[in-house]
């Protein structure tokens, strides 16, 4: 990928501001997540406090710069934006709201009735997770304790450096995808259209060409801001923005429906009016068809399934895993030209490519990370054979994952399984073995559990945003990395502050109670009563694979086809449960535009409905620092 204009060189200036941005982030998202238990501030694709440190440099202090000196042009506002983007992630759910309660959880929470130290104790390496009983109870029920930064800096280390190895192969997927999916397919990149949309000039005339956001953003704000003030002065009166239909659904077997939940989502209908039509329908009417198989399998007396964690049933979660390998694997086979050429290329001894990393660098940082996860994975205590699959079967459900935000915009995205999930349905629960099982439980639960955090969408955002610029590409990895080592050091300090001053069990019920007890609960059950291969649901993974190949199928042999395979393979999971009826919204408005007014309307509208991702999620942002000023928890207005 060669951008004529790609000659604008990085600046200091940009990196500073950046990573100055990013530690201010790293500071306030476990706050949020931790203290005030409110608005996650970067538990989505487009993290509400990117979005809103974004806006508060673009138009507070860009200003004051520019009166000082030069102003900041695109190609640093790029920089800073991407080294946000990428790390925010990495403060939350990516990373340090997980990684530091979990390492602290088997000291603590272990008991005599759990029987957690017999049944798998003996499995976990000293340097895995600190093992010091007197240094996790603090952590959890704090009391001012002084921070034992000796027994946290070694395993805090290893595993910073497994998440940067596993960043780096993402990073390498993303650069050897991004030919294939920018100028090949031209996908649509919708979570990058707010940030173009405020870096762009504004226009000439009496609002600047600014007035359709505007309106767009004061909706959301003014609801939101009546809805907080309500719950400050219980005299203002409140806007409901959610409402439980499930409630009427108790008999049998209409119960099977439940949580049907209608909630507004105000950023979700802004984003979901930018899809393609087909889309946007197919993503809140395979939900309802979800449902629709729920009902049949009760009355049929056929089993539901489970999945461990997840709110998704077990025949619809392996339903979604059969349907996002797939997918995965489409993607890499529309790749495959693309890929060839860079395999080519990268044999070749010269080296002029103008991308952020050569063919060559691309495909040896991926083998060399994945080796490296893989070995480190093994060395902890897990066969080779199981690191490799995790690792593999991680890496791939990402492919498609990232694929579902860049062509479908999902605000936020989640696997209801993790990579040996779909081994135990062939081999049975067995297959793991006790030590495999108890090392696995900490990455599949830090990095494959809910993957809404993961860096690997963000990082193919920013280099869609990287293409849209005149930034000189060799560099720009640096600072991003730089970004996040910076966001994962100050954001698990953070955390360790948070916990040993205000005990992690007692200000959050998720970060320090359910969370950090989860895999293991989980791994008492495999281990004490380890599944015999369950064919059932392999069965479900193969409808899944076939549903998917015949959805994409159709939709190349019939243009009119009106479902795509994205909206099947994201099916009943947590996002839809959530935002189902703001996508059906979304998809309401998109259609009535077009039958109305065509292209034109579309256009027109555009920048009013981005300004409704803008104004809800600058309330968050808004509330989060007077939630913080007043001491307030609880108050969360974006997701769950």
């Amino acid at each position: 990928m060669k951008p004529a204009a790609a000659s604008e060189p990085l600046t200091f200036r940009a990196v500073a501001i950046g990573l100055v941005a990013c530690a201010a982030l790293a500071v306030a998202t476990p706050v949020s997540d931790f203290l005030l238990n409110g608005t996650w501030l970067a538990a989505c694709h487009l993290p509400v406090g990117v979005v809103c440190v974004f806006v508060v440099l673009r138009y507070a202090i860009a200003p004051v710069i520019a009166r000082l000196g030069r102003p900041i042009v695109m190609s640093e506002w790029v920089t800073i934006y991407s080294m946000m983007l990428v790390s925010a992630g990495l403060g939350s759910l990516g990373f340090a709201a997980y990684v530091v309660p979990i390492l602290a959880s088997i000291p603590y929470y272990a008991t005599a009735e759990n029987d957690w130290l017999a049944l798998f104790g003996q499995h976990l390496p000293s340097w895995i997770a600190p093992l010091d009983e007197r240094a996790s109870r603090l952590f959890f029920e704090g009391g001012n304790a002084s921070i034992p930064w000796g027994v946290w800096a070694r395993p805090l280390l290893l595993w910073a450096a497994y998440t940067i190895a596993l960043l780096w192969a993402m990073t390498c997927i993303c650069l050897l995808l991004l030919r294939q999916w920018i100028e090949r397919e031209r996908l649509m990149f919708p979570l990058v259209q707010l940030p173009l949309e405020l870096l762009r000039p504004t226009s000439t005339g009496p609002d600047g060409g600014r007035l359709p956001l505007l309106l767009g953003a004061a909706a959301p704000f003014l609801v939101h801001g009546v809805n907080g003030l309500h719950l400050y002065v219980p005299s203002v009166p409140h806007i409901p923005l959610f409402y439980d239909a499930g409630r009427y659904l108790v008999e049998k077997p209409w119960d099977v429906l439940r949580p049907l939940w209608v909630i507004l989502h105000f950023s979700a209908v802004g984003f979901v009016f930018l899809l393609p039509i087909d889309l946007s329908l197919s993503l809140w009417a395979f939900y309802f068809v979800f449902h629709a198989q729920s009902l049949l399998l009760v009355v049929t007396g056929l089993p539901l399934g489970r999945s461990t964690g997840y709110a998704t049933r077990g025949f619809a979660a392996y339903q979604m895993a059969g349907g996002i390998l797939l997918i995965a694997a489409l993607a890499l086979w529309r790749a495959r030209r693309s890929l060839r050429e860079q395999l080519h290329a990268a044999m070749r001894p010269a080296d002029d490519e103008d991308g952020p990393l050569s063919s060559r660098g691309a495909y040896l940082g991926l083998l060399g990370s994945v080796a490296l996860l893989a070995v480190a994975t093994t060395v902890a205590g897990a066969p080779v054979g199981l690191a490799v699959w995790f690792v593999g079967v991680f890496l791939v459900t990402m492919i498609a994952m990232t694929r579902m935000v860049s062509e479908g915009g999902l605000l936020f995205i989640q696997t209801p399984f993790r990579p040996t999930d779909l081994l135990v349905p062939f081999a049975g629960g067995r297959v793991l073995g006790a030590g495999a099982a108890t090392v696995l439980a900490y990455p599949e639960m830090i990095f494959a559990f809910d993957v809404r955090a993961s860096p690997m969408p963000s990082v193919m955002d920013s280099l869609k945003l990287l293409d849209s610029s005149a930034l000189r590409r060799r560099g720009f990895l640096a600072p991003v990395f730089a970004a996040c080592v910076v966001t994962m050091v100050v954001s698990a300090a953070a955390v360790l502050v948070i916990g040993y001053h205000n005990g992690a069990g007692t200000v959050s019920g998720w970060f320090g109670v359910g969370a950090p007890q989860l895999p293991f609960r989980r791994l008492v059950e495999q281990l004490t009563n380890p599944p015999d291969p369950d064919y059932y649901s392999a069965a479900w993974m193969g409808v899944g694979a076939i549903v998917v190949s015949g959805l994409h199928m159709l939709r190349a042999r019939f243009l009119w086809f009106p479902f795509h395979p994205i909206g099947y393979a994201m099916g009943p999971s947590w996002p839809m449960i959530q935002l189902w009826f703001s996508t059906f919204l979304g998809w309401a408005f998109k259609y009535i535009a077009l039958r109305g007014g065509g292209l034109k309307a579309f256009r027109t509208w555009r920048p009013f409905f981005l300004g409704l991702v803008l104004g809800e999620f600058g309330a968050g942002g808004f509330w989060a620092v007077v939630d913080f000023i007043c001491g307030t928890q609880g108050h969360r207005i974006f997701l769950f």
